[in-house]
């Protein structure tokens, strides 16, 4: 396996001290690069050397570090970027945003530190080659989390969740709080009696799937005004259709609740990417009709488990995300192939009408009968 790099720079020698011996004791195996002269970062690197992930003081004489992580971006698009300051007022966090992927407040922690790292281990762990690396590091839309969703994760995290609490912080963000209880209130979970309790709500859809809808509709919040409202609309309501559409057959092949939250979770998220690639693209900010072909742009999948990768998402989902352009045609186990061809044929269905020809092919491919009968009568 490769071994992972980074460098740190910073005009205080003691920082940098403090910060490679941090870094030695959570990552003993990686090598770590020190750099005073943020001007003259490239000279700490050997010949050859890419760091993985780089650190940059906020604060230095010479330039401010948002400037140089915009620099390494420019001539390392595949670093990942950590900003280092003491000043985490909103107006410098947003202007850094575009630029870095983690803001880490002064002073640090060991756990800050390692969460980092982490992260940048399981995106080497997803074999991104270098070319598509270098492509998402140039475009600016790595966001924090927003504040919503890191209350509420740390909200679920606790071993005692307080279910009220965590609705009087959702009820605030008014849009979320409704989508909650209308999903709720959907035919797939079962339930016959509706409620308009915040709380029961996210008792009847559980606290992963609840993170979840607070996640992506959040971050779709984000984007709002970089995508035109009827492409926001609809890929909302496509993720939302993509979700329970999975949820509902994966449910009816007899997968057990933990494996239908899975593949529930991996088809929302999936809307991150596309919605990320919608407003990063001049081709399609000017689309007047939208159609199908929204739903199959090129790299969604893989911009979508780059971002969560990032955020600390475990491997084994976004390999299933990964496995909805990819399917093990094979999959009979009732395992993660099998939802990504679960989610293969869901979009499937969503997008188009198979031919007599495609669909015979398609029949030819898979080896499960439920799945065989499936595609026969819905596609």
């Amino acid at each position: 396996m490769k071994k992972l790099t980074a460098l740190f720079i910073d005009d205080d020698v003691f920082m940098l001290k403090a910060l490679q011996r941090t870094a030695r004791r959570s990552k003993p195996d990686w090598d770590f690069y020190l750099c005073e002269d943020c001007n003259n970062w490239q000279s700490v690197l050997p010949k050859g050397v890419i760091p993985d992930v780089v650190f940059c003081d906020y604060l230095m004489p010479q330039s401010n570090g948002d400037d140089v992580l915009l620099d390494i971006a420019n001539i390392i698009p595949s670093a990942v970027r950590v900003l280092l300051t003491g000043d985490t007022a909103e107006d410098v966090v947003t202007k850094v945003s575009a630029i870095t992927h983690f803001v880490l407040k002064k002073p640090f922690s060991i756990d800050d530190l390692t969460h980092v790292f982490s992260c940048v281990e399981r995106l080497n762990a997803l074999n991104f080659n270098q070319e598509t690396r270098n492509k998402f590091g140039r475009i600016g839309y790595y966001f924090a989390l927003p504040e919503i969703v890191t209350e509420v994760q740390q909200l679920f995290a606790s071993d005692d969740v307080d279910i009220e609490q965590a609705a009087d912080v959702i009820i605030h963000e008014s849009f979320i709080a409704a989508k909650i209880i209308q999903l709720a209130n959907s035919a797939f979970l079962g339930y016959s009696r509706p409620t308009v309790s915040l709380a029961e709500a996210i008792k009847r859809l559980g606290l992963k799937m609840t993170e979840t809808i607070v996640i992506s509709m959040a971050v779709s919040d984000c984007l709002r005004d970089k995508v035109p409202a009827n492409l926001h609309h609809l890929i909302n309501d496509w993720a939302f259709n993509f979700s329970s559409q999975s949820r509902q057959l994966s449910q009816s092949m007899g997968f057990n609740s933990a494996m239908t939250d899975m593949v529930s979770i991996a088809a929302l998220l999936t809307g991150i990417g596309q919605l990320a690639l919608i407003a990063e693209s001049d081709e399609y900010i000017n689309t007047a009709e939208c159609d199908e072909q929204l739903f199959v742009l090129r790299d969604a999948s893989i911009l979508t488990v780059y971002i969560l990768t990032l955020w600390g998402f475990s491997v084994d989902l976004c390999k299933l995300i990964l496995l909805q352009d990819n399917p093990n045609f094979g999959a009979q186990a009732f395992n993660e192939d099998k939802l990504g061809l679960i989610m293969y044929l869901v979009k499937l269905r969503l997008l188009c009408k198979l031919d007599k020809s495609e669909k015979e092919t398609l029949l030819n491919l898979v080896s499960d009968k439920q799945i065989v009968d499936w595609i026969d009568e819905n596609l």
